[in-house]
């Protein structure tokens, strides 16, 4: 999913950097992305044309609203719309990317496996017919970016094909395509792609394979809960019984914390957090320079982003262990007149008890904002570390594992009370 969004942000980028009203076109856009009704998407797509005509202008824009509409059809099992939707779209890269999305969205509501698995095969297919071809490169990409961009395309196409291959029972075949969807090793990937490949290996036969993975995945701090699971599995099978596995697994965290304590030093620097001064959930003011003397640690999240909210159950393990750091969690690029509202009952219904922060505009009718602004995120979630003294050490982006974010925080929080 996330590197499904990354290639919406190329498809977009062109129109967006010269709209007048970016913020709002950028809701309206989102909202239509998440929008389920295919019917209600048709409405939606009149919508934004009829508010922003210049669109029609702007292939890349409009390739994108076509995508979201037959997104939508896919996900009503209405696939003779899907297709025609998706004939619509005039460049055959975005077609790709949204045919990925769609089979990537039915398989993770475990529906219409079998259009799935047609529709991810399809999208390798097209992708291939074209990959190669001089002819798709846009004026404004370097002939060295776009032969980098289109072969990271790949590998998110073959995840949706090897889980499509997985959830119809032909596991042989996954595993081919499930190893294809790495540029490196597969303990450098997403988590849910690592737990497939593991389960792959182990339902072929190739238990020696899987635990190598499950073996470096343990030692780099990257093991999720299923992953842990597998591991325990085979230590069970090899001993006859779990005991001395949790000694075995905390023996291996060890050596990851470790691990990770000494690259982060290298990594760390020092310069002066910008100051920043934003409202809270209740209305009061809070200052940066109200915590001197403390560790912070700002998250920059918004209610939208997928991996912000995926990342929250292990950030709130986090603030309730580490009550000597202040964590800041920053919405940031949450637009609309009921922002607020949006917040307060995400956090409320959600039962974080989290100290967010609004981002502002620098002034009043600005188009920018106080954070986005100058601590310059370029994704979210993005984390920014703070030391006692007020200097910026540190910072991250990205979310893949609850075990990694953890060691992580952990790792650099140890760094900054050592110093």
């Amino acid at each position: 999913m996330i590197k499904n969004f990354l290639s919406i942000l190329f498809i977009t980028s062109v129109f967006f950097v010269n709209a007048q009203d970016v913020s709002e076109m950028q809701n309206q856009l989102r909202e239509l992305a998440k929008e389920k009704n295919p019917l209600r998407a048709v409405e939606r797509k009149a919508e934004i044309l009829s508010s922003y005509p210049q669109i029609a202008d702007d292939t890349e824009t409009t390739d994108m609203i076509y995508g979201m509409i037959a997104v939508a059809w896919a996900g009503e099992g209405k696939f003779d719309m899907f297709y025609k939707y998706i004939d619509s779209i005039q460049n055959k890269f975005n077609q790709t990317s949204m045919m990925n999305m769609a089979a990537s969205q039915l398989l993770s509501e475990d529906k219409y496996t079998s259009d799935a698995l047609r529709i991810a095969k399809e999208t390798l297919d097209l992708y291939f017919s074209f990959k190669d071809d001089p002819g798709m490169r846009p004026a404004h990409f370097e002939e060295a970016d776009w032969k980098r961009f289109m072969n990271f395309a790949q590998y998110p196409y073959y995840d949706s094909y090897a889980q499509a291959l997985y959830k119809s029972g032909k596991f042989d075949s996954a595993l081919i395509y499930q190893k294809k969807a790495f540029d490196g090793p597969p303990e450098e990937g997403l988590g849910k792609s690592v737990e497939r490949l593991v389960h792959l290996l182990l339902l072929t036969g190739k238990e020696k394979e899987a635990k190598n993975i499950l073996f470096n995945m343990a030692k780099a701090g990257k093991l999720t809960a299923e992953l842990s699971g597998r591991l325990e599995e085979l230590y069970v099978k090899e001993n006859g019984n779990s005991q001395g596995f949790e000694a075995y697994l905390d023996n291996l965290q060890q050596q990851a914390r470790k691990e990770m304590l000494a690259g982060l030093k290298e990594k760390m620097y020092r310069k002066t957090a910008p100051a920043f001064s934003l409202k809270n959930l209740k209305g009061e003011t809070v200052s940066l320079s109200d915590y001197k003397g403390k560790i912070v640690i700002l998250d920059l999240w918004a209610t939208w982003c997928a991996p912000c909210i995926a990342s929250f159950p292990a950030m709130q393990k986090l603030v309730n262990k580490h009550t000597e750091v202040e964590f800041l969690f920053i919405v940031v690029d949450e637009k609309g007149n009921n922002a607020l509202d949006r917040v307060k009952n995400f956090i409320s219904r959600n039962n974080y008890n989290f100290h967010v922060l609004m981002d502002e505009p620098v002034s009043a009718g600005s188009d920018k904002y106080i954070i986005t602004s100058t601590y310059r995120p370029d994704g979210i979630p993005a984390k920014y570390f703070i030391d006692q003294n007020g200097d910026l050490r540190y910072q991250s982006k990205g979310f893949d594992s609850d075990n990694e974010l953890v060691n992580e925080v952990e790792a650099i929080i140890e760094i900054l009370l050592s110093n």
